[in-house]
């Protein structure tokens, strides 16, 4: 048996499902749960000789008369929306308000056909030719941002944040991976250095966050996965610099 705890509520996986204790043990609180539970990590990383999975049951949220479903790993932030309560009863189990309810569901693939702005890829120095040996700094200005859209006839707030920058070089280095969206020199925290002359185009791939708000809330429930963007230089021509002699 394992327990965590998810919008402040402590959740026990035991063989029975998902399950918590109330204070005055009137009822319990059930989540819908898919999978098998994973017993948790050893401190060598694993469990019984298997690698160890985060645990993230489905947890369903109502408002109203709508829900939607996040993990338990993303819980959704108090506020208007509620964990959905289950009276149990020895192996019997009913929802305490079993009124029908409309599914909002807003995901990964929404947020990816939404027009997310990735934001411009800039590479100092800012022409079309680089020097072999000299740093060639990349930076982008992708940031925080909302968009709007509607689901069920309601008007609905994503907010994407960028959080993963993934710069391609395009002279076959490996790629570089990280949180950083650069800065401008001198003070640059991303740049590459060329050792070959030849044509190359630089590239950006940019994972976003997201997060869903109803028209009518103040809470903004996680979307899971995370939506991805991508953006490339023109080519841009490294070039040796070649020495020249002249009189004074």
């Amino acid at each position: 048996m394992s327990a965590f705890l998810v919008a402040g509520i402590s959740i026990v996986m035991a063989a029975g499902g998902v399950s918590t204790e109330t204070e005055d043990d009137s009822y319990t609180v059930r989540y819908r749960e898919t999978g098998q539970a994973q017993e948790p990590a050893t401190p060598g990383g694993t469990s019984k000789g298997v690698p160890a999975q985060r645990l993230c049951p489905p947890v369903t949220y109502v408002w109203g008369r709508y829900e939607t479903e996040v993990t338990a790993c993303d819980p959704v932030p108090e506020g208007e929306w509620a964990p959905l309560v289950w009276w149990a009863d020895g192996d019997e189990e009913e929802a305490v308000d079993d009124e029908p309810r409309e599914l909002i569901a807003f995901t990964r693939e929404d947020v990816q056909s939404l027009l997310v702005n990735s934001g411009s890829l800039e590479i100092q120095p800012d022409q079309a030719w680089v020097l072999v040996g000299a740093d060639t700094v990349a930076m982008t200005d992708a940031s925080e941002h909302v968009l709007s859209t509607r689901v069920l006839d309601l008007d609905v707030d994503v907010r994407v944040t960028p959080v993963i920058f993934t710069w391609d070089f395009g002279d076959g280095s490996a790629p570089l991976t990280g949180t950083d969206p650069g800065a401008p020199w001198p003070n640059h925290t991303v740049s590459h250095v060329y050792s070959d002359p030849g044509t190359v185009a630089i590239s950006l791939r940019t994972e976003w966050d997201a997060a869903f708000r109803v028209e009518g809330t103040s809470t903004w429930i996680p979307v899971a996965g995370r939506a991805v963007t991508e953006t490339e230089s023109g080519p841009i021509e490294v070039v040796t610099a070649k020495p020249r002699l002249t009189t004074g």
